[in-house]
């Protein structure tokens, strides 16, 4: 069995999100607004902004990026490029 060498310290900013990713993370599965590229708002609750969030599952090929509204201690925003797609998004 081949073994992985550790990789050392990691960039600050790189610990910085794993290190809230632990801390702080949420799953949650929505689904996208009927008509493509239109702001959406997901709440997670941390009390500070989020970090980052990753798709996990989705029912249709899709991108989902952030929207234009800032991110706040509540809620972050989205938009994905095609309507009513079912999905799973990690926010951390």
């Amino acid at each position: 069995m081949k073994r992985f060498a550790d990789a050392g310290a990691l960039n600050p900013q790189v610990d910085e999100v794993v290190n809230n990713a632990i801390d702080k993370r949420q799953f949650s599965d929505i689904t996208t607004p009927a008509t493509p590229d239109t702001e959406y708002s997901i709440e997670h609750g941390f009390g500070t902004p989020a970090t980052g969030f990753i798709v996990i599952l989705q029912d249709k090929a899709a991108v989902t990026y952030k929207g234009a509204t800032p991110w706040d201690d509540d809620k972050v925003y989205l938009k994905t490029n095609v309507a009513t797609v079912a999905a799973r998004i990690l926010i951390f």
